[in-house]
């Protein structure tokens, strides 16, 4: 294994810009979406079907 001394080191670039927190947000607001459609596709559906609880 070669060693890098301190000049190299500060010459080396990488990684991306996304970081953990911006992959972790960005999955909660896709869940926050996705059971956001299920209840209203499963609303269409009840009412569709007649299947609404009684509010008496």
């Amino acid at each position: 294994m070669k060693k890098v001394d301190y000049v190299e080191l500060d010459s080396i670039v990488g990684g991306d810009s996304i970081s953990g927190s911006v992959i972790n947000a960005f999955t909660n607001i896709i869940k926050v979406l996705m059971d956001a459609g299920r209840s209203v596709g499963s609303a269409i559906r009840r009412v569709a079907e007649g299947n609404l609880c009684p509010l008496e």
